[in-house]
């Protein structure tokens, strides 16, 4: 049981900026600001369906090396919450857009683990501008709810998210 706490801790690397709440001026008047708090990843994976769907289905292969997961925080396009990179096979970037509610980046975060687990079983494959779904081409052209992976994830994390109470 330690070894799998110790293994989903260390799947998700934590890398966290601006988490506290900041004060400031503006060309040196004196009116201060105050800066929305921004969650952190720890506040972000700390929600029981992450924690079991990582264990369940990113951990659950016996006889082959966990992939790595890399998480940061930064600035996206307004409308884009979360994104899922496969920098190498079994290494991957999830990116959370720090301008949502920590209820929204949780979901975002099961999601985008949902995208980790389709590379990871090979039904979503990216070489370059191409990208593969269960090996038939598609492409990144398509609106977001056309994608059939992006499909596939949401349809997972209705299924199996839920917030803690």
């Amino acid at each position: 049981m330690i070894k799998k706490i110790i293994q989903i801790l260390s799947l998700i690397f934590i890398i966290c900026i601006f988490n506290k709440d900041v004060t400031g001026s503006l060309a040196g008047q004196d009116n201060n600001i105050k800066v929305a708090k921004i969650s952190t990843i720890p506040e972000i994976t700390n929600n029981k369906s992450i924690l079991k769907f990582t264990k369940d289905s990113l951990l659950s292969y016996p006889y082959r090396i966990p992939p790595k997961i890399v998480t940061k925080i930064v600035p996206l396009q307004f409308d884009i919450i979360g994104l899922t990179t496969e920098i190498s096979k079994g290494v991957y970037l999830i990116q959370l857009n720090p301008n949502y509610s920590i209820e929204t980046l949780q979901r975002t975060m099961f999601h985008e683990l949902v995208h980790v687990l389709q590379f990871e079983k090979g039904y979503l494959i990216s070489k370059g501008t191409k990208v593969y779904w269960k090996g038939v081409e598609s492409s990144w052209m398509l609106p977001w709810n056309q994608r059939p992976w992006e499909i596939h994830a949401e349809k997972i994390t209705e299924k199996l998210f839920q917030f803690d109470q």
